[in-house]
This record gives structure tokens, C-alpha cells and sequence, in this order.
């Protein structure tokens, strides 16, 4: 928003200032609420200077499809000393009640992987998916793909597959593993040191011979090598493996 990057000073400068925000104002509530939104998703800073502006800004952007929206960069992964205010407790709590994507993955992972809130973190996390949140949806897919039952771990390997190719999996998992290592993780036996059946049980794809031996052999080969020659479920079980490690130790 261009105005808000105006500075006082000359009378001229705050008549235009003032007549911007008065055409602004102008506009219908509900595409107010959508200017408003899409500040606060590309900044938290330009979401409060707006709120600055006048009474009517400040009004409109305390609706709960702002909060829905609004970006959470500058707070930190875990919510570890976030709660040491009232205005920051009253914005992470809308954040969540009002179903934001970001917030909703933050509180499911730690519930389920530090809480032990197993059930309400796996809910949001599901949540954060439907949402389109691409983290939340790899870590989902990954609890689904390492269940016991054929058709969660088939949902699991088809929401990993809507990942957009490799490069998206590979900057989630790094994202993810940076957020796992700033937990305090109460439920790593989940995952780490876990034999999970393989997904793949062909014998003709080039992922065949690693078939009969320990999911370890998957995790052997450094991060980022091309995998184009395995199937797509050879490339699940790859992945599975390489989420799990983030467990170990």
C-alpha cells in the first residue's frame, strides 16, 4: 500500500495521505476486509501500521478472515515464551480460532509430537492441510504413510504425491526438520527406530533391490540425490525414511 509509506511532513504530502485513506474508507466493507487480508498474509508490520490509520481500518482488520490470513513470520516455531503478554496471547489465540493455516501447523506439531495431544494435533494438522499448508501436509502424510492400516497409508501416499515434484518435498522436509529440532519431542519412539512396512513390493523397478533389507538402507544416501529412477512408492518409502531419521539420537 502506498500510502502507508508516505511521510509526514509538507501540507501537501498529508493532504494526499488524507485523501487516499478517505477513497479507501470509501470502499465496500467486504473489499476492505480483502485489501486488509492480503496485507497482513505479505506483512505483520504493514497490518499494524494500517491499523494506525484510522478507526475504520482498525475496525475492519479485526475480522477473523484477516486473522485467518495474516502472516506469522516474525513470531518464533515454538510458542515457548510467546504467551508473556496480553496482545500477543490475544493474537495467536484469534490466529487459531480463526483457522489460521500457519498456526493451526505450529499448535499441531507441538501437540502431537511434544504435548502427547496426539488426537488434537493430528486434528490440526489435518486441519492445516485442508487449509494448503505444504508442511503440515508433509508431516500428515507421513504419520498417515507410517500406519498399520492399508488405507491411511495409501491417503498418506497421495497427498504426498500432490506435493508439486521433489524440490517442494525436499524444502518442506528441511523446514520441517528445523522445526522438530526446536521441540522438546515427547513422542519420537512414533517414528524413530520404527520398522514400517515398505510401501513398494515390486520387484521390477529400479528401488527393487533395496526391498528386502531395513528401511535404514533408505537414509544411507545423502540427502538430495536424484531418485528419479524409483517408483513413486519407492520415493514414498525414501521419504518415510528420511522423516524418520529426524528422530533419531
Amino acid at each position: 500500500m502506498v500510502y502507508l509509506r508516505v511521510k509526514r511532513g509538507r501540507n501537501m504530502k498529508n493532504h494526499r495521505h488524507g485523501d487516499t485513506i478517505t477513497t479507501i474508507k470509501s470502499l465496500p466493507t467486504e473489499l476492505l476486509v480483502e485489501i486488509i487480508a492480503k496485507v497482513a498474509s505479505h506483512s505483520l508490520i504493514d497490518l499494524c501500521n494500517m491499523k494506525l490509520c484510522c478507526k475504520e481500518f482498525l475496525h475492519v482488520a479485526e475480522d477473523d478472515y484477516v486473522y485467518h490470513h495474516v502472516s506469522m513470520e516474525k513470531f518464533p516455531l515454538v510458542p515457548h515464551g510467546w504467551f508473556q503478554g496480553k496482545r500477543e496471547s490475544f493474537f495467536l489465540k484469534r490466529c487459531g480460532e480463526s483457522g489460521n493455516s500457519e498456526m493451526l501447523y505450529r499448535e499441531g506439531m507441538v501437540q502431537y509430537f511434544s504435548s502427547l495431544k496426539l488426537k488434537r494435533g493430528l486434528e490440526n494438522l489435518k486441519k492445516a492441510t485442508i487449509e494448503g499448508h505444504d508442511e503440515a501436509k508433509y508431516v500428515y502424510c507421513m504419520i498417515l504413510m507410517s500406519g498399520k492400516g492399508e488405507d491411511e497409508r495409501k491417503q498418506g501416499f497421495d497427498l504426498l504425491c500432490s506435493l508439486k515434484g521433489y524440490t517442494c518435498v525436499r524444502r518442506c522436509r528441511k523446514r520441517v526438520k528445523s522445526f522438530i529440532k526446536s521441540l522438546w519431542l515427547n513422542n519420537k519412539p512414533v517414528f524413530a527406530n520404527h520398522k514400517f512396512s515398505l510401501l513398494c513390493r515390486s520387484g521390477t523397478c529400479d528401488g527393487g533391490k533395496l526391498k528386502n533389507v531395513s528401511r535404514s538402507s533408505w537414509v544411507n544416501y545423502e540427502d538430495g540425490n536424484d531418485i528419479d529412477g524409483l517408483c513413486d512408492y519407492c520415493s514414498a518409502d525414501y521419504e518415510l525414511g528420511l522423516f524418520s531419521k529426524m528422530f533419531e539420537g
